[in-house]
């Protein structure tokens, strides 16, 4: 995640401690060796891996001297890097001023209290951070009501689609490839090995086949979607729910994970987590096992054997996708086929 932030880390240190520190959330300790061992290697900004209080991240840049983000501030920061759309951008600024807004404590201690009143008869006035705050406020109730109208925007899109086409979704832990699936069932699509590559939802037409009983050209709409991933901070799922609204309204699922990722199966539990937060536990879902050509066959056989329902693809070779065109086919329409859930969707 650092280095999708452009940052370039040059070490790492894993801390263990029996409870969490309520003033540095680290140990003292701990933080004095970090720090040392993070100047000596000539670091300039110290980055934890769990989510900080904003009295925690100032009193560790206190202690150690150096900057400090956490977690959910990292992943903001990728966020405002790859948002482009009005949408995106609205969506990620929310995120950011609410992550902002109980961390606003003490960062203009130095100013005095303002002087309200005619002269100083009519007592003090607001103090800086309150001004801040409230000005924060006024920011996060302005965005919130551009959302919605952009909410109302794309119910309406929505509801102009024809209801004889499905909608397909796709989803899955970031960077799995679910732009590449997309790109390979409809030819749009510009995939980029990146984190967080796609913030907007991007619906194309996907030619499914032909109806062998009326010989009518089958399609669907597939949707590509913003990716998961482990601890997602609860203000940017908040904050894209209009986004997402595509996975709750879709037909079905694509559930798209990266077959060479040594922590595949973390990586399931947290997509299947996810999607349970956002109310789409009971969706008809496809497993695709994505990026095979880098596994070897001895591992595509243990794969075949956990998973034995999912489809293991290739979107650069194409393998696996008529399978996922035939899953479709013949899924949609009709009722939801009742099925035995998998470990990493329970």
């Amino acid at each position: 995640m650092a280095r999708a932030c452009e940052l370039l880390p040059v070490g790492r240190q894993r801390l263990r401690r029996a409870t969490v520190e309520a003033r540095l959330f680290y140990g003292k300790g701990q933080l004095e060796l970090v720090a040392d061992e993070a100047r000596r290697q000539g670091a300039r900004l110290l980055i934890c891996d769990n989510e900080l209080s904003g009295g925690q991240i100032r009193n560790i840049e206190k202690a150690t001297g150096m900057d400090c983000l956490d977690r959910t501030g990292l992943i903001l920061s990728i966020f405002e890097q790859r948002a482009q759309t009005r949408e995106a951008k609205a969506q990620v600024e929310l995120a950011r001023y609410e992550y902002e807004l109980p961390r606003l404590k003490g960062a203009w201690t130095h100013l005095e209290r303002q002087v309200g009143g005619v002269g100083v008869r009519g007592g003090a006035g607001e103090t800086q951070i309150e001004v801040d705050r409230r000005m924060t406020r006024l920011r996060i109730s302005q965005l919130k009501k551009e959302l919605e109208h952009l909410q109302r925007v794309r119910d309406t899109q929505r509801q102009g689609r024809s209801p004889k086409i499905p909608r397909v979704c796709l989803v899955g832990y970031t960077n799995a490839g679910k732009t590449s699936i997309l790109k390979a069932l409809t030819g749009e699509g510009e995939p980029q090995d990146m984190l967080f590559a796609t913030l907007d939802t991007t619906t194309r037409k996907a030619w499914l086949g032909v109806d062998p009983e009326t010989l009518e050209p089958r399609h669907a709409l597939v949707s590509d979607t913003v990716g998961f991933i482990r601890l997602l901070p609860h203000q940017l799922v908040a904050a894209f729910r209009s986004t997402l609204g595509e996975v709750r309204t879709a037909d079905a699922l694509l559930v798209v994970a990266d077959a060479s990722s040594p922590e595949l199966e973390d990586h399931l539990k947290v997509v299947g987590a996810t999607l349970k937060e956002l109310g789409c536990g009971e969706h008809a879902r496809l497993l695709v096992l994505n990026q095979t050509d880098k596994v070897t066959r001895p591992r595509r056989l243990e794969l075949k054997r956990v998973h034995p329902d999912a489809v293991q693809t290739c979107a650069l070779t194409r393998d696996g996708v008529d399978a996922i065109r035939q899953w479709l086919l013949d899924l949609i329409p009709g009722a939801p086929v009742p099925r035995v859930l998998e470990n990493w969707e329970v």
